[in-house]
């Protein structure tokens, strides 16, 4: 019986139909995968155009916080990825990157390359190309310089003991000053000098207001005077008023006094004939008088006269 059952094919438990087909599904469907992440990791791309090669000398004080695989932007979007950091036989450090090749018309001998932090002050730091407007790059060789950007937690540092320096000598000051007002306002309450001897005092407050009361009496006597003033201001206008009006008035004769002076002139240049005719036509009366006080019908006087000169004769 135990050699029938040896005998009889043996079935397996699990049949597979189409297991080379499956087999084949999958490696064929791993080779899809491998190429979509090969041209999603840009190594068929880098295979078929090759980057440009760049060398960006790093500054004396390091590599300001770089590491292989950084990031390098140009005019804000990324151009390339930092390969290696290398110290060359001088001494210097100095970073290979790889640029897209679109990138190479904008970087020329005049570009320069700055280290800068993703969020300012921390973050990972990455490198920012210039665009460059000089001679072209000669790309078997190229090489540019890098400088670290200006770190804010420094300037913030810089400013504050600006500020500090600055603050203190006011404080200073402003201790020595309270320390005098408070010695003064001491020296106050204990009644020395002027103003200490009016706090503490009473007989000087007693003096100051017999004073006012005297300056009160006097200011009570000056106002009839004030009323006076008063009135000889009032008189001086009056009289400013009238100077200001005969002023206007002789303003306005004042063209006429050429032609009025001119008229004057023409007047007496006749005077002194018309006197000499004057004197003559006296002289011929008084004549004429004495002739007639000697006719007898008028009684017969008989007139004498001293021999007098003509007005004409006189001479100095």
């Amino acid at each position: 019986m135990f050699q029938l059952r040896l005998r009889q094919k043996v079935k397996p438990l699990i049949s597979l139909r189409y297991a080379d087909e499956w087999v084949g599904f999958l490696v064929l469907l791993s080779l899809v995968i491998f190429a979509g992440a090969v041209i999603e990791a840009g190594v068929l791309r880098d295979w078929l155009t090759p980057p440009a090669r760049l060398r960006v000398v790093l500054p004396a004080s390091g590599v300001g916080g770089l590491t292989v695989g950084g990031d390098v932007q140009l005019m804000g979007a990324h151009a390339g990825t930092i390969r290696s950091i290398k110290l060359n036989p001088s001494g210097n450090m100095y970073a290979l990157v790889d640029l897209d090749p679109q990138a190479k018309p904008f970087i020329r001998r005049d570009s320069s390359a700055i280290i800068r932090k993703q969020l300012i002050v921390t973050g990972a730091a990455y490198l920012d190309l210039s665009r460059g407007h000089g001679e072209p790059m000669d790309w078997s060789y190229a090489v540019v310089s890098a400088t670290p950007a200006p770190n804010p937690a420094d300037q913030i540092t810089a400013t504050l003991n600006s500020i500090q320096a600055e603050i203190m000598p006011a404080l200073a000051s402003a201790r020595h000053m309270m320390a005098q007002l408070d010695g003064t306002i001491s020296d106050m309450h204990a009644g020395k000098g002027t103003v200490g001897q009016l706090m503490t005092n009473d007989q000087l407050i007693k003096q100051a207001e017999a004073t006012i009361v005297s300056l009160n009496g006097v200011i009570d006597r000056l106002k009839p005077i004030e009323n006076q003033i008063s009135g000889i201001m009032n008189k001086t206008d009056a009289t400013v008023a009238n100077l200001k009006g005969a002023s206007h008035d002789l303003k306005g004769a004042t063209p006429h006094l050429p032609g009025i002076a001119a008229n004057l002139d023409a007047s007496t240049a006749d005077l002194p004939a018309l006197l000499a005719q004057a004197q003559t036509t006296l002289y011929g009366l008084e004549k004429l008088t004495d002739q007639l006080r000697g006719m007898w019908l008028l009684g017969g006087q008989k007139v004498v006269r001293h021999n007098r000169l003509s007005p004409k004769q006189v001479r100095p």
